[in-house]
């Protein structure tokens, strides 16, 4: 659903600039408990270069800096044969949020063009343009594998520097936008970290496993609460890692 019908096929620009300072994840620092207000800080998603000082702990998933705030599950899909995260999947336990990041060029933003062909595509089947949050969205009538059945969902799209974010909201939240205040928070504390490498553009940034979750792959008995970085990972082969 992401819209390759004009996929283009030449490498993006070179990176820009040096990084500045800022929190990286894989760095000790504080992490967020419940009854423990975040710092206020300008809202994301961020660059890594300009990842915030906010003492939020933050999972280390290569291209993405996800922070681990209480209240929320982080789900990984993972392939058995090559270990590489297929899908991260942050939820509340009423809506859930996927998340998928991608390179962009130097020159524009992916989010305009992408929301217009697929918006052509859902237009027919009841899939609307609206404001949100965080700029346009598109309400799209999402398949369920079963026939004839969809479910109401949420596509998000941001343009960071040689990056593009997509996210699509469903449950509680894919219907009201209101729904998720947990969900929305961890978007706006989320870090992308784009890398330097020359991509294709349109081509998904590399996911890895966090340490929390590589370092203990051997089942249930590895589960604790996300604030110690401890896993769940309790169906082998395609398999659903939370961290709690």
């Amino acid at each position: 659903m992401f819209g390759r019908r004009r996929r283009e096929t030449e490498l993006d620009d070179l990176p820009q600039g040096a990084p500045r300072a800022g929190l990286e994840a894989g760095e000790d620092g504080a992490t967020a408990t419940a009854g423990q207000p975040i710092p206020d800080v300008p809202d994301g998603p961020y660059d890594v270069t300009e990842s915030p000082d906010d003492g939020v702990h933050r999972l280390d998933l290569g291209a993405l800096r996800l922070p681990a705030l209480p209240g929320v599950q982080v789900q990984f899909q993972v392939d058995e044969a090559t270990g590489q995260p297929l899908t991260v999947v942050i939820t509340d336990g009423r809506s859930a949020m996927e998340l998928s990041v991608f390179a962009a060029p130097k020159s524009r933003g992916l989010w305009d063009e992408v929301r217009a062909e697929i918006l052509e595509g859902v237009e027919t089947s009841g899939g609307t343009e609206s404001a949100g949050s965080f700029g346009r969205e598109l309400r799209i009538p999402l398949p369920t594998g079963r026939p004839r059945e969809t479910i109401p969902a949420r596509m998000l799209g941001m343009d960071g520097p040689r990056w593009f974010l997509r996210v699509v909201v469903t449950g509680a939240a894919g219907s009201d936008a209101g729904a998720a205040p947990l969900l929305e928070e961890t978007l706006r504390r989320l870090v992308v970290a784009r890398g330097d490498d020359a991509m294709p553009v349109r081509d998904p940034l590399p996911l890895t496993l966090p340490r929390e979750v590589a370092d203990h792959p051997d089942g249930p008995d590895a589960s604790t609460s996300a604030t110690s970085g401890r896993p769940e990972m309790p169906v082998p082969g395609v398999r659903t890692a939370e961290i709690r």
